[in-house]
């Protein structure tokens, strides 16, 4: 009895002057990537057919003209020090300049998602930058590009020629349109073009589908001859425009804005039918464009207002926007700016101090939050993608306030609520210069319901640059947000860094404490979640990571372990996200956690827990 008693007091008293750490800081693993690359701007812990590795992103790889960015796989084995290989060779889609491995998410269990936030699309003479995901399974391609609106140039246009024997000169008519034709991007991406010559009847000069490049079109239109005729019947013509020449039999293509330009110099012989030839064009929204030549009423000294009023008519509202009107057929070319500006008003302007811009310049995947395996960024269902408007938000955000570049949606993630109602959390660190962070629901219908709102409290400190979400007793229900402010200055106007719920005041300055944040799964197996903060420029900016424990419902305020001078923890203790630190690499039977962090080189570390 005795000697059971000493080994409990003893036990006890070992326990008293230990201080025990989680992470094992002198045995990290180290990976390698080529320089000037960002090798290490996010990672991802991924296990494929019992492969265990870590994927790297190296956002800026590639020549000095083209960083199009890459992802490597680093294989997780007993080697300290190891290199890593380009995991993907043969990428399909073109990348060029888009900054591939900003982002990676966990998607299924074997599968991942990549972005490319910087991916562009030339459209017209602009170049928008949407954004796109790669989404791979087994490390084999699969190519989703989400929420891409596609260009605003994507059109089908027709253009409805009055061939009538009024029209003369008949080369000053091809000239206009050999003009006009050089101005449009024609390719299966932008544009496409049709042709329909009338007089007393109506032909196809050629459709939508028959030409893909703007050189074929502008040579077709040089050989156009009059087809001549004694009757102008511009209602049928509108009419045949309207059924066939925007038909799918014909090149028209699904999605495509339909645009209508009607040329002529008089008025239709046919004008009781142009009210129901209108309305089919209505009915199939179409644009209508409609240019009155008025050098046949000029040369015989006719007034034209009863023409002028027809044309008007036969083009959309409002008339300053759709309708021109030239002296005679060689001034066609006058227009040609004029009209290809009206056109092309689609690129980005609406009016003064106004924008058309929606998704064009979005950088879809500067965040992600992985929902399901449908790879929705808010939520898919059978009915399709739900993407909230921007006026949604205008509550939180008002839209006066848009030019001041807010950044919602910088950083994304979902809590689950006591009801088990998710409820998604974006935060948008610029707003008002002090940051914002709202919580919102949305209904099946696509309306967003916002139920909180967080603001920050010091110019600039980016709160709302990182959250994250911990349920500490791992029963499903959220049980902490935490939201960063990893510019916080304190004492001294040192970046401190400050993490909301609650704050730190320890001794570090100029630390960015919060810059990044992630769920540990138990670190101490005492059957509660821990949390990870990063602070990359503490300790003369060589870096460290905070560690602090679960316990039930909350997490204990004071840091369990702090690794100073480990790693230059710059951009997030897994990279640029947080959430794939749940996953778990086993090594042989201890079943051991491990972690990424990233170096002041920007090398991927990796230690066991």
């Amino acid at each position: 009895m005795l000697t059971t008693v000493c080994i409990i007091l003893l036990y006890v008293s070992v326990l008293g002057l230990c201080e025990c750490f989680n992470i094992d800081v002198k045995r990290p693993r180290i990976f390698s990537g080529p320089e000037d690359a960002l090798f290490g701007f996010s990672v991802l812990q991924h296990e494929n057919n019992g492969e265990k590795s870590i994927l790297v992103g190296a956002p800026w790889d590639g020549p000095q003209n083209n960083r199009k960015g890459d992802i490597y796989k680093c294989i997780v084995g007993d080697e300290i020090n190891s290199n890593c290989e380009n995991a993907f060779q043969n990428v399909s889609r073109n990348l060029k300049n888009s900054h591939l491995g900003m982002t990676l998410t966990t998607a299924a269990s074997d599968g991942f998602l990549a972005c490319a936030p910087l991916w562009s699309q030339e459209c017209g003479t602009s170049l928008f930058s949407t954004g796109i995901f790669l989404a791979f399974s087994n490390l084999t391609e699969q190519i989703l590009c989400l929420f891409f609106t596609g260009c605003t140039t994507y059109m089908d246009i027709v253009i409805v020629l009055d061939g009538s024997n009024s029209i003369y000169p008949w080369y000053e008519v091809q000239n206009f349109l050999s003009n006009i034709l050089s101005k449009f991007h024609i390719s299966p991406e932008q544009m496409q073009v049709g042709v329909l010559q009338y007089g007393e009847i109506s032909v196809h000069e050629w459709s939508l589908r028959d030409y893909q490049t703007t050189q074929d079109v502008v040579e077709a239109a040089k050989n156009i001859s009059r087809q001549e005729g004694r009757e102008t019947r511009t209602a049928y013509a509108v009419q045949m425009a309207c059924t066939e020449a925007f038909s799918p039999d014909r090149g028209a293509r699904e999605g495509a804005t339909k645009v209508m330009i009607v040329v002529t110099d008089g008025e239709s012989h046919d004008g009781e039918d142009l009210p129901e030839s209108l309305a089919e064009c209505e009915k199939r929204n179409i644009t209508r464009y409609a240019i009155a030549v008025l050098g046949h009423y000029i040369r015989r000294q006719q007034d034209p207002e009863t023409f002028i009023n027809e044309i008007k008519y036969i083009a959309s509202d409002p008339d300053e926007k759709y309708f021109f009107n030239v002296t005679d057929e060689a001034a066609l070319n006058d227009i040609v700016d004029a009209l290809g500006d009206r056109i092309f008003s689609l690129e980005g302007t609406l009016g003064y101090n106004e924008s058309a811009f929606l998704m064009e310049m979005s950088q879809i995947g500067f965040s992600t939050h992985i929902l399901d395996v449908s790879f929705s960024v808010l939520k898919e269902s059978k009915e399709g993608q739900l993407k909230p408007s921007r006026e949604a938000f205008e509550k939180e955000f008002p839209l006066e306030l848009k030019n001041h570049a807010a950044y919602l949606g910088y950083t994304v993630s979902s809590v689950v609520v006591g009801d088990w109602r998710r409820l998604y959390v974006a935060g948008a660190p610029r707003f008002k210069h002090k940051g914002k962070v709202i919580l919102f629901d949305l209904t099946p219908e696509g309306d967003v319901i916002i139920t909180q709102a967080l603001n920050g409290e010091q110019i600039g400190s980016y709160f709302g640059s990182e959250v994250c979400v911990v349920d500490v007793d791992q029963d499903g229900i959220t049980d902490i947000l935490l939201i960063a402010a990893p510019m916080f200055l304190g004492a001294g106007n040192k970046e401190k860094g400050k993490v909301y719920i609650y704050c730190l005041d320890g001794k570090a300055q100029d630390a960015r404490f919060g810059y990044a944040m992630a769920v540990a799964p138990d670190l101490n197996h005492d059957g509660y979640a821990d949390l990870l903060v990063g602070a990359p420029l503490e300790d003369d900016h060589q870096g460290a990571l905070y560690i602090y424990h679960g316990d039930e419902y909350y997490i204990i305020p004071h840091y369990k372990q702090v690794n100073i001078s480990l790693v230059h923890v710059w951009r997030s203790p897994i990279g640029l996200t947080q959430s794939d630190l749940m996953t778990s690499l086993s090594h042989g039977t201890a079943g051991w956690f491990s972690l990424v962090l990233v170096a002041n080189e920007l090398d991927a570390q990796h230690s066991n827990i």
